[in-house]
């Protein structure tokens, strides 16, 4: 009897693997797609403005599409579920399944497998191909700029007990404009301070030009120039420049690490860099959250058809959790609530509200 039944069961397992798989797939390409579309109706006129041409708006898709999908993907796996059960509910093929003794917990688990696999994928595009993307864009972006100091932001970084203030940048990050140091001993003392017009990145160390130094001593300030100085082993490079420049980079686990725990170069709270390093793989748990949150779809009576509210319901739930979910992982972000239980949050209530709704439909 053991072996009869392992067949069906392999059956079952992969025809809702590769029916879940397809659906997702589909639903990520058809999101990306709209997403990439709405970005480049806002980009396009300043790549056609560099006079880049079709080449331009195709490198900018292109290099935007992985970050594109990772913000696609949770809903996508929500989506695909709703599509498939919907669909097999309306056949009357739950129905059938549960007459064959499969419970709701074992149809959960049947799709289990492959909306991990779908959160593995995402967990390697987050750490390779995404963080490696955006910055070829932030490069090629800053290299196409013919007027960098108009159109660059400035911005702050920290690099170790250091801060430090860039006016403008590009040639993609290799020249600095406008800058300001702000050196400051181990307790947070200020010990001097320097300005300089411009610094160029060249064979691994910058060159300033025209840098006045400020050194406050017991009973007088210390000031001098040099119009053409080389300051090496600062741990910046142009990469650096571009990343931090962002408002919010898509950073590799390691170089979160090298940033908490090294010292590295970060113009981003620490409690943000704490919440990036856990972002990634809380997003199988996300992705079995909503899951779960598209199971409801099965109490659909067949005879409703698509008159049932049930999938709208559904949609719902699964735009409410990804709102908890942003306003609690804001609370993180600025440092109010542990990175952990920023994390852990929203998925926690969204699952005892899953289990809720399931077993309301039970009792009916």
């Amino acid at each position: 009897m053991t072996h009869a039944h392992r067949p069906p069961r392999h059956v079952l397992l992969m025809a809702f693997s590769r029916g879940l798989l397809g659906r997702v797939l589909l639903c990520i390409l058809v999101l990306s797609a709209l997403m990439e579309i709405l970005s480049l109706l806002e980009q396009t006129t300043l790549i056609l403005g560099r006079h880049l041409g079709l080449k331009g708006v195709l490198t900018y898709a292109l290099l935007h599409f992985p970050a594109i999908v990772l913000q696609a993907i949770p809903l996508s796996v929500m989506m695909g579920a709703l599509f498939l059960l919907t669909q097999m509910t309306l056949n009357s093929e739950v129905a059938s399944l549960r007459a064959a003794g499969l419970s709701t917990a074992r149809l959960y688990l049947l799709m289990l497998p492959a909306t991990l696999t779908v959160g593995m994928i995402g967990i390697a595009l987050h750490e390779f191909a995404a963080p490696q993307a955006e910055l070829r864009l932030a490069r090629w972006w800053s290299q196409t700029d013919r007027h960098p100091q108009d159109d660059t932001r400035a911005f702050w970084f920290h690099n170790r007990a250091d801060i430090v203030h860039v006016g403008a940048f590009g040639r993609g990050g290799r020249d600095i404009y406008d800058l300001a140091l702000f050196q400051r001993d181990a307790d947070g003392l200020l010990i001097g301070t320097a300005t300089a017009e411009t610094a160029r990145y060249e064979n691994g160390e910058w060159q300033v030009h025209n840098m006045r130094w400020l050194n406050p001593q017991t009973n007088k300030v210390v000031v001098r120039t040099t119009h053409d100085h080389a300051i090496g082993r600062v741990g910046v490079t142009p990469d650096d420049i571009l990343m931090m420049s962002q408002s919010y980079p898509i950073l590799t686990t390691r170089k979160i690490n090298a940033i908490l725990h090294h010292g590295a170069a970060a113009s981003l709270p620490k409690p943000t860099y704490r919440m990036a390093l856990f972002l990634p793989y809380i997003m199988p748990l996300n992705l079995c959250v909503m899951l779960l949150l598209a199971l409801p779809v099965v109490y659909i009576p067949p005879r409703t058809g698509t008159r049932s509210l049930m999938p709208v319901a559904v949609l719902g739930a699964g735009f409410g959790f990804i709102i908890l979910q942003g306003l609690i992982q804001a609370l993180g972000n600025a440092g109010t609530l542990p990175a952990v239980p920023a994390i852990v949050a929203a998925p926690i209530m969204a699952v005892m509200f899953g289990i809720a709704w399931l077993l309301k439909m039970e009792e009916r």
